[in-house]
């Protein structure tokens, strides 16, 4: 299992941010995650909200335009998270590597210590019969064929037996060779592994330092974000005659909304892709069965029929399922840390993959892109219209994912997000881009 990292994550205190930590901050958040820089937001005085009060239309403009600010400053926030997000995730993806090199060299080099003592044993055959040649075959047995009263026929059968002899010492001594070029190969084999982990072990640290980094830019854009949108709540309140904390459950519902609507979009349209690809095939196989014409040919394409649709995903076992589920809700307020397994720390794959351990499904290693890969290559994939409780889903694109968490049904899921933020049971945000059914 992936040991939890060595340096940890350095916490931005609230108020050292609001203290030290200008509006621009909003932007170098931007900037960390990718984006182009942006000037500074003018951000409303009080005396200008009791000005637009006063009329109506300057009121409404100025509704638009708070509620603009919030945006951007949720946006902003929401870049700097998904970069920090991004960033555990390459950290992850360099611990397996390190760990894979390292399993390499242990497995190398048991390899080359095995051969060492086979090439040891295979010189020690040679030397030994390359002694019992000497002492059999060193008399110059053609002066005693001639010389000696030995009947001939003995010395002849003498001479044959050292020509054999010479035969099988020159064998093992080509095998004692190629036994000490194998075990001389599996030794470099080791030494270019280690050579491989010291290089993703430092790679692992940059890594590390990196996911710091935006782990920090991060925490001072939500906490930016988090202090400028007090004030503005209580601006749009004051505009609109209603509290602070109305218009702050109204904006955060329209996000909720917008999250679950924008998934039922990503659904409907895997649906759709699906039914027209089965719609596709079936016209193909209805194509490939007409008989054939006059000149031989069939109505089908000339490249054949298509191939079936794939079949519907199996249906998750229950039992499993509320295991996996049961073992994570456990978790909840639990501290968030990358490379966190438990006992009382997570990162959002650690959760995933301990939650389906307790199971006794193996889901794959700690990443949450080695998670979905693994699963897909078992055909456990599931497309985003047929999510079921229980099944993951994957936040990222291009086969690279940066979160993984579990469906838990209507719209809810349970994860280990970020640092700063625990284990939690949250509706569905941003828009995951996969799926799959570990205990399908």
């Amino acid at each position: 299992m992936v040991e939890n990292r060595t340096r940890p994550i350095s916490r931005v205190k609230p108020a050292t941010v609001f203290s030290t930590v200008a509006i621009g901050a909003v932007t170098a958040s931007i900037v960390a995650a990718g984006g182009p820089a942006m000037a500074e937001p003018d951000y409303p005085s009080w005396s200008e909200i009791e000005q637009a009060k006063q009329n109506e239309q300057t009121k409404q403009a100025e509704i638009a335009r708070v509620g603009e600010l919030l945006a951007g400053l949720q946006q902003a926030a929401d870049a700097a998270v998904q970069a920090s997000m991004e960033a555990d995730e390459a950290w992850r993806v360099a611990i397996d590597q390190r760990d894979r090199a390292a399993e390499r060299e242990r497995t190398l080099g048991q390899q080359a210590d095995a051969a060492d003592a086979v090439a040891e044993i295979s010189k020690m055959r040679a030397g030994l019969l390359a002694a019992h040649l000497a002492k059999t075959a060193g008399a110059d047995l053609t002066a005693e064929l001639v010389f000696s009263g030995q009947d001939a026929t003995e010395l002849l059968q003498q001479l044959g037996m050292a020509s054999k002899l010479g035969e099988q010492s020159h064998d093992v001594y080509m095998q004692a060779v190629a036994d000490r070029n194998t075990a001389d190969s599996l030794r470099d084999q080791a030494a270019e592994a280690a050579a491989e982990r010291e290089r993703l072990a430092a790679l692992a640290e940059t890594r590390a330092d990196e996911a710091r980094d935006a782990a920090d830019a991060a925490s001072a854009a939500v906490a930016v974000q988090e202090q400028k949108s007090t004030e503005l709540y209580a601006q749009l309140a004051a505009l609109k005659d209603t509290t602070a904390e109305l218009e702050r459950q109204r904006v955060e519902g329209q996000a909720r909304e917008a999250a679950e609507a924008a998934a039922r979009a990503a659904a409907a349209a895997a649906a759709a892709a699906a039914a027209a690809a089965a719609q596709q095939a079936a016209a193909a196989a209805a194509a490939a069965q007409q008989p054939a014409s006059p000149g031989g040919s069939t109505g089908g394409s000339s490249g054949g029929a298509a191939p079936a649709p794939a079949p519907a995903p199996a249906p998750p076992n229950a039992g499993a399922v509320e295991t996996a589920i049961w073992f994570a809700s456990q978790q909840l307020g639990e501290p968030y840390r990358l490379g966190g397994a438990g006992p009382n720390v997570w990162d959002c794959s650690g959760l995933t993959k301990v939650s389906y351990a307790q199971a006794g499904i193996y889901i794959g290693t700690h990443s949450a892109t080695n998670q979905y890969r693994t699963l897909a290559g078992r055909g456990l994939a599931v497309p985003l219209s047929q999510i079921q409780r229980g099944d993951l889903l994957f936040w990222g694109s291009g086969g690279d994912y940066y979160h993984v968490a579990i469906y838990l049904g209507g719209g809810r899921i349970i994860e280990a997000p970020r640092d700063g933020v625990p284990v939690r049971n949250y509706f569905i945000w941003g828009s995951p881009s996969a799926a799959a059914r570990p205990a399908g």
